[in-house]
């Protein structure tokens, strides 16, 4: 492979490798490559180099979760510094005990398939440059079980309640700070702030957090506001 952003994927579903392999068509995506191989497939050594050059590792956890956690395991243990993303082939698949082992792990980065592919190309490129990207809704009750019912709006500004939701949506730093006016920078600062204050772990937490706070609203937290 080149030295453009490379893929491993780990799936057992052609249908989800066909999508992955389509990343690398058209010239708006050049310089992708995405190389798979077989979530049950114990044999990963056929393809360690992919492993070792990889942008972003990408494994399918929909179909088994032992598996996954498995790969998990043997792709950090070949490559400790490729990040790592879950995917989850439909929301209605990550519920509080699928996402419970990979994050008591430290894997904080989930995508299912209804982006389109564009938007999942660029969600793993912020993935590979180290941010953790959650484009997945979790039910209420997968929240809770989650993280309790931390999370509370009664000192949160307007702008903080804009982040928020958009981080409830899933933007990554540079989409949100396209919305507000601001740098990633300073988004990934603030966001790392809310954390703190709403006593939340990561970024999924605090888009749990979010998503509770929304619906004790009866909608969004605000609508997306441009900083001044």
């Amino acid at each position: 492979m080149g030295n453009g952003f490379q893929i491993v994927l780990a799936t057992g579903r052609p249908s989800v490798a066909t999508f992955f392999q389509s990343l690398g068509k058209g010239n708006a995506n050049g310089g992708v490559a995405t190389t798979t191989f077989d979530l049950g497939d114990v044999a990963l050594a056929r393809v360690s180099r992919a492993i070792m050059t990889g942008s972003v590792a990408v494994v399918d956890a929909s179909l088994d979760l032992g598996e996954a956690l498995d790969v998990c395991g043997q792709l950090r243990v070949r490559n400790p510094d490729l990040r790592i993303c879950i995917l989850f082939c439909c929301p209605h698949a990550a519920t509080a005990d699928s996402l419970r082992p990979f994050l008591d792990t430290g894997i904080c980065s989930f995508l299912d398939l209804q982006l389109s592919a564009e938007q999942t190309l660029a969600a793993l490129r912020t993935i590979a440059r180290g941010e953790d990207v959650v484009r997945l809704r979790l039910s209420e009750e997968a929240s809770t079980a989650l993280f309790g019912s931390q999370g509370k709006d009664e000192q949160l500004s307007a702008e903080d309640l804009a982040l928020m939701h958009l981080v409830a949506l899933g933007l990554t730093d540079q989409e949100i700070g396209l919305q507000m006016c601001l740098s990633r920078h300073t988004i990934k600062h603030r966001i790392e702030r809310l954390c703190r204050r709403q006593k939340a772990r990561n970024r999924v937490q605090l888009a749990a957090i979010a998503g509770r706070l929304e619906r004790s609203r009866g909608g969004a937290l605000t609508q997306p506001v441009r900083s001044l």
